[in-house]
């Protein structure tokens, strides 16, 4: 979190990458659960674990790492659990706004939340950015740049998955 240490640093057993997943997911069905119904929450919650989970087998085989998976895949949930935790605060008083625009039928019209709130997603976006960045970069030994490449990428995949699903 504090981008001293790499993902080779983290375990590398089949028990701590369960747990941090198994973390990351009940975390994020716990944020997500916030602005979503239950059920939704479950199942985005449960998509962007396994996805987490493909991308990184794939990007890491596409480089020929693919011993790293395991090491690279608790980094990354281990980290995300860490911001999904700290996000959730914000998250909460996000709630109010997002479902006053769900219901507005003008939009720009609804108050803005509060700029601690706003800024509070802005920063951990970018501090979040940053450590998957660092992530990637070390399980990939290859530049920052592949590695922030990396996790644009994700996030790009996410986007598209979820606008897909609906």
């Amino acid at each position: 979190m504090l981008l001293r240490r790499g993902p080779q640093d983290m375990p590398g057993d089949q028990t701590s990458l369960a747990a941090s997943a198994a973390v990351y997911c009940i975390l994020l069905v716990l944020q997500v659960g916030l602005i979503t119904p239950p059920g939704y929450a479950v199942f985005q919650a449960v998509v962007a674990t396994a996805l987490i989970a493909i991308y990184v087998r794939t990007v890491l085989r596409m480089r020929g790492l693919g011993n790293r998976f395991a090491q690279t895949a608790t980094s990354l949930y281990a980290a995300g659990a860490t911001l999904t935790l700290i996000m959730l605060a914000p998250t909460h008083a996000m709630t109010p706004y997002l479902e006053a625009i769900a219901q507005a039928s003008d939009p720009q019209q609804v108050p803005m939340p509060p700029g601690y709130v706003v800024l509070a997603y802005v920063a951990m976006g970018v501090w979040g950015l940053a450590i998957y960045s660092h992530i990637y970069r070390h399980a990939l030994d290859s530049s920052i740049w592949l590695g922030v490449g990396a996790a644009l990428a994700f996030e790009v995949l996410l986007l598209v998955v979820f606008s897909v699903l609906g």
